[in-house]
Order: structure tokens, then C-alpha cells, then sequence
């Protein structure tokens, strides 16, 4: 058996200004999945299993472990939201290094957001970019993947932002960017200029062309600049009651080259594929179904699959598989 560390979405995905995302034609068939068995919520860790396919295909399978809930009301409410509470070790305008790449589940009260080159202090999570490095490596703030293909696809990203240091009379702006179309539009951006008075400002963008796989990202739009994430960062959008709305905690990508053989008889008598998933470097709670109950939402977990296409650029999809949860 393949055992896999459960990483966020994004990890995979580091894109520059103006990227496109990879044409996606979306025409496998779903994959039959199968409820999570040796649930480990100490290890953080279970295996997902799904009806067996052909193994002359090279192809990915990725896993989301998600929450979700149904809306009791309609109105505008919040998709996915988490609070910056920063890291409490440090004191006054102290900032420390998270590497190139890092979960900040340590510094904040929701699950599955990541950094690329951040920082954090005691107030919350800092873009601080260096100005000999080019754009592409600008600091990063990336959220989990969430549903928002209600309403059209409309909804609002709201968050504050501090600007700590930049030139004198540089206008200093952050890009919010989602995915809008993983079949191949390109990605909706926008650039958010900023108040610099050293005081904490609120800021609302509204974007549009959502889907039930989005991805969003706060990246520095100017380099030799620094910028203070704090406070609550809410994504919202208006719903009615009823729908489903859904966002990761975890996910994970197992690559099969064609031939390589993964499957067992379950208790049912099915042919399945096996993975074991390890969220080693989610947050402790995880995979805890009974904490995100209280919370009002529902543990799962889904597989869709990719192949490579013919044309060796874009790739062939699933649709998700329906959702199998866990203690149910």
C-alpha cells in the first residue's frame, strides 16, 4: 500500500502574475469511493479505497478531506473563514521566518491555509518580500479549496491588511487571485491597492465565475514591501437554504504509473484501489469528526482523478466522487 502525506491544494501550484490555469476536460467517469477504514485520528491518517481501474493508465488520483454543512437560511454568509491570531511566542514587531513553504494552521483558527516565503509576528501573518528577488517569488498567502458556484459564481474576499514598510510615495498593493475555470480561462485577478498610513484597513473584493473547486491567494503585488495580514479573513457569498457548501482541511495526490497495481477485495466483495493518507503536517484536530460536528459541519472525503491528455498540455478529469464521511 502507498502511503501519501496530505498536503493543501496549493502547495502544488505556485503561479505568477497573470497565469492561466491547465485546460481541464472534464470527461472521466466519477470514481465509486468507499467509506475511510483504520481511521487514526492520533496518526491523522486513513485509507480511501474506490472501485478498482484499469491499471494500464497512468493516471492521479487526489483526495480532499473537506467539511461541510447545508445552509439553514438565505442570505450572504460566510463559505470559508478563519481568524490570523499570529504566533504569541514572539514580542513586539519580531518576525519570524516560515521557510519557503509552511502551514500556518499554528497561527490562525482555521485548517488547510499555507504560506510561500511568509513570515509571521505576534500580530498576525507578514508578506515581507525582498526586492532583489523577482515577482514570481513574491510572499503568498493561500487559502483551502472551497465551493462557491452559488449565485452565479459571485462572492467577496474580506480581510485586513496593515502596511508596515515601504518608499515614500509607493503605491503598495496586494493581488487577490482565484481560479475561476480550471477547464483553461484564465485566472481572475485583482489588485487591491492599499492604504499606507501604517494602520490597519479592511478590504473587501468581489469576484466573479466561481466554481465548486476554487482556490484564492493574498500575494504581495510589489516587491521591497511589507504587509500584515490580521484579524478575520471571510470569504462569503449569498446563499439560499439548502445548498451544499463544502471547503478542504487536507488533500493528497497519488500518482500510478500505468501497470502498477493497487488493488485489493473489500468486505462488500468489490475490486478496489487502496490508499493510506497521512495528514502528518495537518492541524491536530483533523480528521476529529466529532469536533468539526460541534462546529456544525460534516467530515468527508472525495476522489477525483486526472489523466494525461493526448496533446500532452491539458488534462482529462473526473467529476468529484460523492462524498463518504467519517463516523457515519
Amino acid at each position: 500500500m502507498n502511503k501519501i502525506l496530505l498536503y493543501v491544494f496549493s502547495l502544488c501550484i505556485v503561479l505568477p502574475l497573470h497565469s492561466k490555469a491547465q485546460g481541464y476536460t472534464m470527461d472521466l467517469p466519477r470514481l465509486k469511493t468507499f467509506p475511510p477504514y483504520q481511521v487514526d485520528q492520533e496518526k491523522r491518517s486513513f485509507v480511501a479505497s474506490w472501485e478498482a481501474q484499469d491499471n494500464s493508465v497512468a493516471r492521479s488520483v487526489i483526495a480532499y478531506v473537506g467539511v461541510e454543512r447545508i445552509v439553514d437560511r438565505d442570505g450572504v454568509q460566510g463559505v470559508l473563514e478563519t481568524t490570523v491570531k499570529g504566533d504569541a511566542s514572539l514580542f513586539g514587531d519580531a518576525c519570524k521566518s516560515l521557510g519557503i513553504n509552511a502551514f500556518v494552521h499554528d497561527y490562525m483558527t482555521g485548517q488547510g491555509w499555507y504560506m510561500r516565503m511568509g513570515h509571521v509576528s505576534a500580530k498576525g501573518l507578514v508578506l515581507k518580500s525582498d526586492a532583489s528577488l523577482p515577482q514570481d517569488w513574491a510572499p503568498v498567502l493561500m487559502s483551502p479549496v472551497f465551493d462557491v458556484s452559488h449565485d452565479g459564481g459571485k462572492f467577496t474576499v474580506r480581510f485586513t491588511a496593515t502596511v508596515l514598510d515601504s518608499k515614500p510615495g509607493e503605491v503598495v498593493t496586494l493581488v487577490v487571485r482565484h481560479w475561476a475555470d480550471r477547464r483553461g480561462t484564465a485566472m481572475e485577478e485583482k489588485v487591491v491597492e492599499l492604504i499606507a498610513d501604517g494602520q490597519a484597513h479592511e478590504y473587501l473584493v468581489a469576484c466573479s465565475r466561481g466554481m465548486n473547486n476554487e482556490n484564492v491567494s493574498i500575494q504581495a503585488g510589489v516587491m521591497g514591501t511589507t504587509v500584515l495580514l490580521s484579524g478575520d479573513i471571510k470569504i462569503e457569498q449569498r446563499l439560499k437554504k439548502g445548498d451544499r457548501v463544502w471547503h478542504s482541511v487536507a488533500l493528497t495526490q497519488m500518482s500510478r504509473p500505468a501497470g502498477t497495481d493497487f488493488t485489493k477485495i473489500n468486505e462488500q466483495g468489490v475490486k478496489v484501489d487502496t490508499m493510506e493518507v497521512s495528514a502528518s503536517f495537518g492541524a491536530q484536530n483533523v480528521l476529529d469528526y466529532k469536533a468539526h460536528q460541534r462546529k456544525g459541519w460534516r467530515l468527508f472525503y472525495t476522489l477525483f482523478q486526472l489523466v494525461a491528455a493526448e496533446d500532452g498540455v491539458s488534462t482529462r478529469a473526473s467529476l468529484y466522487s460523492d462524498p463518504v464521511y467519517f463516523g457515519e
